[in-house]
């Protein structure tokens, strides 16, 4: 003889699982609004008056810019093409997808072929690590007010979103 049971809480608890999946399978809304705070937050790095957090230019290399661009800082400016890719949301060299469930964001290095120099960890004789791009640990490293912190930005829009999403849905009201 078999016996089976079924408790009426598990089902519940199964389908607002799956109410709550559903109501939150499409997140380009909060991706859309973090792009925004990075490209935000991106151009503060292209405005720098000073070295900044970075090691300063050599004192031949700040002549040599001078002479050549006109201007010594920001230091990882010197062209554009860097800061177009990395600060400015569908520029020239920039990577932005938004799709439901990823976010991509980057700068393209086949348009800016010396960006993954700067952001590279390698040891390297010549030019310092100037790393431009800041999410995780490194920032504090670099990265000015703008860049830190992120994360917890970030993080505060997914959970928002997700907390108003599942409210709007019913999944996240506690029922009387």
């Amino acid at each position: 003889m078999f016996t089976s049971y079924s408790v009426d809480n598990d089902k519940q608890f199964r389908n607002a699982l799956k109410k709550a999946g559903k109501a939150t399978d499409d997140l380009r809304i909060p991706f859309t609004l973090i792009a925004a705070d990075f490209y935000r937050s991106q151009k503060s790095i292209f405005q720098l008056k000073s070295p900044g957090l970075y090691p300063d230019l050599s004192d031949g290399y700040k002549q040599k810019k001078q002479k050549e661009v006109g201007f010594l800082y920001p230091i990882l400016k010197k062209n554009g093409y860097l800061e177009a890719a990395a600060s400015v949301q569908f520029g020239p060299g920039n990577i932005t997808r938004i799709q439901s469930r990823q976010l991509d964001l980057g700068v393209d290095e086949k348009a800016v072929p010396y960006a993954i120099y700067h952001q590279s960890d390698e040891p390297r004789k010549v030019i310092p690590l100037r790393k431009f791009l800041f999410i995780g640990p490194e920032a504090p490293r670099f990265a000015n007010s703008e860049q830190q912190g992120r994360m917890e930005r970030w993080m505060g829009i997914l959970d928002g979103f997700m907390t108003q999403t599942l409210n709007d849905s019913g999944v996240g009201k506690a029922k009387a």
